[in-house]
Parts: C-alpha cells; sequence; structure tokens
C-alpha cells in the first residue's frame, strides 16, 4: 500500500455518486424495483446493490487495497468504468498542510451508502434518496460527498467537503421567519418513547420529522434545523460519516447522547450507533446537558 491523494479519491467518489444516480433513477422510472428485506422493516432495492457494485467497483479499480464498508451485502463484478482522478484539481490549492502529501492508503477506511433512504424509495418520496461516500482517517471523517439524485428536476445535486477546506455546493436554506426559532429534525419512521422524550426535554420551537439519516444531517448543515436527535439504535457508520465530514468542514458537532466522539471502524459490533446520535451546527453542550437532564 501506498499514499492516497485525498483530492483524486474525492474526485472519484464524486464521479461515481453521480453515476450511480443514474442507475438508481433508471430503476426507479422502470418501476421495478426489486424490494426485498434484511429485516423486518429494512428494505433493499436492485437500485442499493447496483449503486454499490457501481460504486465499490469503480474505486478498486484505482486503489484495489482500499478499504470500504458497504451497506449492501454483495458480490462486486468488474465494471467498466475508469473513474477521472484530476475533476477537482483547481481546488488543492485549498487543501490543509497536513493532507498535501497524501494519507496511507492502510490507514483510510471509507463507508458507503449507496441509496440512503431506501424506504423513502420505495413509497416514491424520493426527495430523501441520497448516494453517501464518506472517508475517515484514523476513525475520524475527513471527506464526504453527499449526492442527491432527484433533486433540480432528476439532474441530481452534489454536495462534498474535506475538512479544513470550504464546502462545495452548500446552500443556507433557512426561512426568514425561523431564524430565531430552534428547529428539531428526527426521524419519521423510528420514532418511538425515546425520541419523544428527548425531544420534549429540548422543547424546540418546531419539530420536523422525515426519513433519511443523510437528508436530516444535511438539513443541520444547510441551516434548515438546529438539532437533529436520535437516541436510540437505528442509523450506521455509512449512514453518518459522509454527512459528518461536510458537517466538521462547517463548524458542526456529531456526538453520541453523552456527548462522545464517534469513531469509525470496520468493527462490526461499532458500525451500528447503539447509543444513538446527535448533531448540531452550534450550542452542542447546551443539547447535551438538556438531553441528559432528569
Amino acid at each position: 500500500m501506498g499514499k492516497v491523494d485525498i483530492l483524486q479519491l474525492v474526485s472519484a467518489c464524486l464521479q461515481l455518486a453521480e453515476e450511480s444516480g443514474d442507475i438508481i433513477r433508471g430503476i426507479f422510472n422502470s418501476g421495478s424495483l426489486g424490494v426485498q428485506y434484511k429485516a423486518e422493516d429494512d428494505p433493499f432495492t436492485i437500485a442499493d446493490v447496483k449503486s454499490q457494485q457501481h460504486i465499490i467497483g469503480g474505486l478498486l479499480k484505482l486503489w484495489k487495497d482500499l478499504r470500504i464498508v458497504g451497506e449492501e451485502n454483495c458480490d462486486i463484478p468488474p465494471v467498466d468504468v475508469t473513474p477521472k482522478t484530476d475533476r477537482l484539481e483547481e481546488y488543492r490549492d485549498k487543501l490543509p498542510k497536513e493532507l498535501v502529501d497524501g494519507i496511507e492508503e492502510s490507514e483510510l477506511l471509507l463507508f458507503l451508502d449507496p441509496l440512503d433512504a431506501t424506504r423513502e424509495f420505495t413509497k416514491g418520496r424520493v426527495e430523501c434518496v441520497m448516494t453517501l461516500l464518506g472517508i475517515s482517517y484514523r476513525g475520524k471523517p475527513i471527506a464526504g460527498v453527499i449526492y442527491q439524485p432527484f433533486i433540480n428536476d432528476n439532474k441530481g445535486r452534489s454536495v462534498w467537503a474535506v475538512v479544513g477546506m470550504p464546502v462545495v455546493g452548500l446552500l443556507d436554506k433557512r426561512a426568514p421567519e425561523d431564524r430565531d426559532k430552534v428547529i428539531l429534525v428526527t426521524s419519521a419512521s423510528h420514532y418511538d418513547e425515546r425520541v419523544d422524550r428527548a425531544t420534549k426535554k429540548i422543547n424546540p420551537d418546531k419539530v420536523i420529522r422525515t426519513g433519511g439519516a443523510g437528508f436530516k444531517i444535511l438539513m443541520i448543515i444547510e441551516n434548515l434545523a438546529d438539532v437533529y436527535i436520535f437516541p436510540t439504535v437505528g442509523s450506521k457508520l455509512w449512514d453518518i460519516c459522509a454527512p459528518h465530514a461536510v458537517l466538521l468542514a462547517v463548524g458542526g458537532t456529531l456526538t453520541d447522547p453523552s456527548g462522545k466522539d464517534i469513531i469509525y471502524s470496520d468493527q462490526p459490533e461499532l458500525i451500528e450507533n447503539k447509543n444513538g446520535i446527535v448533531i448540531t451546527i452550534g450550542n452542542h453542550q447546551k443539547y447535551i446537558q438538556l438531553l441528559n437532564q432528569e
């Protein structure tokens, strides 16, 4: 293993995510999603699998030893695509100094959710759907690509970041009437007593319940909400690594409900965020204290 140029890796991730958008849109428009279930209320579709195969297959053509943790359990056949790695050269002078000379491939771990918000996808609520590629280094996220295939009249939209650089594709979506409000976002499909209790502790002015972990974190990043709480089992590392990196690049914070950092590891027992997650764009400690008050 040698060193990986982080900007070249992000460039390849960006291209493959966008290409996977064509796959996802094509399958959705065909009406033949091939829905199956890994567990009760945990669906996957042909689009999830085909997207993962395309992205991982493309990345391994360039970095054959790159460690990738994908959500779907599927074979990775050869792909007839070679990702370009020079797309982001214009940003090279913005790279943090510690990344200029590259990073040891053995210390990188990439987390892929090929189609986040699969449940919503199967029900036609595709505005939540994303492809998420997060790159971690020594247990911490350092770069992320978020691709929304059904945004902009189905032309798609990308948001990406390397921590320490400005985020590319970012929007501020806060409505003027919400400037002085505390807005909380949480799960629509996994709303239970623990989520309800946590919501009451924070006592926000507005609560938004929607699907897709990546979609909800992007809401925080783009200032549509102030805090995202999910104090229970449900999210996985592939759901949060990419948006976590983008969140860090804009000064936000993601921890578990006790305030502990999330460690990005491929150990099976750590893939699932068993204690839940709390995401903020500011005042993180205030929300942690509210959640932990008796």
